[in-house]
């Protein structure tokens, strides 16, 4: 696991965590018992939250379909969540999605 992976994790509901659904998400940082990471969605961009990132490369990522990156739906999820790799973002979608992480985390606090 490292930084810009896409994988396949169990990844929980905001309105029930103890429900969980399997789905494409970004890794943003690694660390020993869990992963920071970007929830992913073949939906559009959501005009109500600024912080919904296009993945222009998905398909180079491993990604089945156009794809969008929710970094306001940024979590940690526990490395044993984490159970197939798909790809990795191509450098000009890091840096998009780098640079609204930045700008989340600056908002949010």
């Amino acid at each position: 696991m490292e930084q810009w992976d896409v994988w396949y994790a169990s990844f929980p509901y905001e309105e029930n965590p103890n429900i969980r659904k399997i789905r494409p998400v970004i890794i943003l940082d690694v660390k020993t018992m869990e992963c920071l990471s970007v929830k992913v969605t073949s939906k559009n961009i959501r005009e109500s939250d600024e912080f919904d990132v296009e993945i222009k490369h998905w398909d180079e990522a491993g990604l089945k379909a156009p794809s969008v990156a929710r970094v306001s739906k940024t979590i940690k999820i526990s490395k044993e969540a984490f159970n197939n790799r798909k790809g990795v973002l191509h450098l000009e979608d890091r840096l998009s999605i780098m640079n609204k992480f930045k700008e989340y985390i600056s908002k949010s606090n």
